[in-house]
């Protein structure tokens, strides 16, 4: 009985396929090896991006200007607190602009929720960034005093704006305004004055007034946290 491998390696046709089998194989590693090299690459830049939003411990501290108005009262950058807790801002004094009678209602119940809307977009912000280990809500004096640095503010207007200008594009935005303080809790001191105001320039005929404050709201939260990140 012939010898059954010799038979087919001499056998030009079975030989030629092997040939191409073994090729294939080789560029399919290749091929692979590329992909693993790419993946790595890949890894290795987003690992540096993530890193370079730190700014090093030495760089000079500077109003970044991710909030309206900021007035800073200290020299260090902030990576030296390990946490920070906010307040519910004061919403006892907040004024209602362009709202009539019948809208009033409607406002006084939005008072009540706009801390809601301030804080989801802080946290969420802030889980975002992940440069402080602790980021929590402070609802009394003795949870503040657990923190390094505490955010205290207070709402000082809000402003429905008119939907049928916002719609003819001639104005009528919403915006909401708020002032606020970071103190480090160890000495009381204040190291950070600020006011933010955030605008609703429209959306469907106009945008409804409700959702773009508290739209305004969640972007002024969102403000304090990416302040927070640029002076960590």
């Amino acid at each position: 009985m012939p010898n059954l491998s010799k038979a087919l390696l001499t056998d030009s046709k079975v030989f030629g396929n092997f040939k191409k089998y073994r090729y294939l194989t080789h560029m399919s590693n290749i091929k692979e090896a590329l992909m693993l090299r790419k993946a790595l690459l890949l890894f290795g830049l987003i690992a540096l991006l993530g890193c370079a939003h730190a700014k090093p411990a030495d760089t000079p501290l500077v109003a970044p200007g991710d909030l309206s108005y900021e007035e800073l009262h200290t020299t260090e950058r902030f990576r030296k607190y390990k946490s920070v807790g906010i307040r519910l801002f004061d919403v006892g004094e907040v004024s209602f602009l362009s709202t009539n009678a019948e809208e009033r209602t409607e406002m006084e119940a939005f008072k009540l929720s706009a801390n809601n809307h301030l804080i989801d977009g802080f946290l969420k912000e802030m889980g975002d960034h992940k440069f402080y280990p602790t980021i929590g809500v402070a609802n009394t004096k003795e949870e503040a005093a657990g923190y390094d640095l505490i955010i205290e503010g207070k709402f000082i207007q809000f402003d429905r704006g008119t939907r049928g200008a916002r719609y003819l594009g001639t104005g009528g935005w919403t915006n909401v305004t708020v002032a606020g303080t970071m103190t480090e809790t160890a000495t009381s001191k204040v190291v950070v004055k600020f006011r933010d105001i955030k605008y609703g320039k429209g959306g469907s005929f106009g945008g409804d007034s409700m959702d773009l404050l508290r739209n305004n709201c969640n972007e002024i939260g969102k403000n304090i946290s990416d302040f927070l990140e640029e002076v960590y």
